[in-house]
């Protein structure tokens, strides 16, 4: 069943590939990826890491210590003319990511569930419109889906024996995901809890040390590049620029006037358009802006995921996609709010007594990366398109309330056996008790 859902996805895949034609690809963040791509791939990725960076270089410098991981990946296959054919090279290999996330949303969910609801997380992902609509652009999209699984279903073997080895790769491959999107460089913090508080024993402690350790193995080189070029260990304008533009309509004139990047200034107006308006500040923050974040699925929106104009899609007229596209609209809603349910439910201790140690840290570090990142996109900028890599997170998580509710209670049978051991030995004492004072009566 597993081969047969990958090999649905790459049909799925290589058929939009072949039949999606996106009009000019290269435009706004891509374009930039690309030409760093570019300088990478000229200069030697290592002397642009260890040495000061080309003054004649088309790329701009704070793109270099912004996000690496992309235009190391696009390196891989970028050329000076920017060609049809590396183009062509770097989207073959983001429909074979594709591919490999489908697997990995396997491996992941099998690990925290049963493997037939693996079955259907997989092929949900498999399906998805959206999913494999990232694949056909010069985009981070499919790297970061990829990556953030690799993590997730490395977080799901922390609770075993080798927990220590599994905490410090989970926290390298989190590493990585920052190079990726700079957004989720504080994950590390909550995600530390996350760790002491599942743990048992020494592995309380052992636990997020080695997670530390790996996360500043990968983080640290690039604060320390920061810090040597741009006198500072992390950029803070472009989470000032998010925070400004992501601001309520009636500021948006006035926060355009000023074009703050100072973090502090954007956070006074933050705070005075809260002041000025509470209840409109609040309903715009919790309820407009993660409604336009998870909107993908909506019947307006096919093409919402596509970045760039398309002038062709197989999903306007193939029957396989659109019967694929509407299966899927109809259980967004569905999903969206199984998901948010499921997102939630794994912290309540009802449902800590279902799982084990492993289960109980990977779904919250799924839960927590969901959470994470709404809330960084709906206080910065949000669009549909930030949302569509978290979906197959959020297919697991639809999943968890039928897993939970299902699982027996792991810790009430040892709970049972103490207590009827207790009762057993109480039972002993008075048959011993009965047997000395027999000769006695006799």
């Amino acid at each position: 069943m597993l081969a047969v859902i990958i090999a649905a996805g790459v049909f799925l895949r290589g058929q939009a590939y072949l039949g999606t034609e996106v009009v000019e690809p290269l435009q706004a963040g891509s374009a930039d990826a690309y030409a760093l791509a570019q300088t990478l791939s000229s200069q030697g990725a290592l002397q642009i890491l260890s040495a000061p960076f080309d003054a004649n270089a088309e790329a701009d410098t704070s793109e270099t210590f912004g996000s690496l991981g992309y235009p190391l990946f696009l390196s891989l296959f970028a050329n000076p003319e920017a060609s049809t054919g590396s183009i062509n090279a770097i989207v073959i290999s983001q429909l074979v990511l594709g591919a490999l996330a489908i697997l990995l949303v396997f491996m992941l969910t099998s690990r925290l569930m049963d493997r037939h609801w693996a079955l259907i997380a997989a092929l949900l992902t498999a399906v998805s419109p959206y999913l494999v609509n990232i694949s056909l652009y010069v985009v981070s999209a499919t790297l970061l889906l990829v990556i953030l699984l690799l993590y997730l279903t490395t977080t799901a073997k922390i609770g075993e024996r080798k927990a220590l080895i599994s905490g410090f790769v989970a926290a390298v491959l989190l590493g990585l995901v920052v190079w990726v999107d700079p957004t989720y460089e504080f994950l590390i913090l909550p995600w530390l809890l996350v760790l002491y508080a599942s743990s048992k024993g020494a592995s309380k402690l052992i636990t997020p040390i080695a997670a530390i350790l790996g996360f500043a193995l990968i983080v640290g080189p690039w604060i320390a590049r920061n810090q040597e070029v741009i006198d500072t260990p992390i950029d803070t304008a472009p989470i000032a620029a998010s925070l400004q533009q992501g601001m309520p309509e009636s500021q948006t004139g006035d926060a355009a006037s000023t074009e703050a990047t100072d973090l502090q200034t954007v956070l006074g107006q933050f705070s005075g358009g809260f002041l000025d308006d509470p209840r409109g500040f609040l309903s715009w923050y919790f309820i407009d802006k993660p409604t336009v974040l998870w909107s993908v699925g909506e019947q307006a929106g096919i093409e919402q995921t596509f970045v760039y104009p398309v002038s062709e899609s197989p999903y306007t007229e193939n029957p396989a996609f659109l019967t694929s596209a509407e299966f899927m609209q109809l259980l967004h809603d569905p999903v969206l709010l199984l998901g948010a349910l499921g997102a939630l439910l794994v912290w309540l201790p009802f449902a800590g007594r279902r799982l084990t140690p492993a289960q109980r840290i990977g779904l919250r570090s799924i839960s927590l990366v969901l959470i994470y990142t709404t809330l960084a996109k709906i206080f910065g900028t949000a669009a549909p398109q930030y949302a569509t890599p978290l979906l197959p997170l959020l297919f697991v998580m639809a999943l968890t309330p039928f897993y939970i509710v299902t699982a027996p209670q792991l810790e009430a049978a040892p709970k049972k056996a103490a207590k009827s051991k207790k009762s057993k030995s109480k039972g002993q004492e008075r048959e011993d008790e009965a047997s000395e004072a027999a000769p006695e009566a006799a």
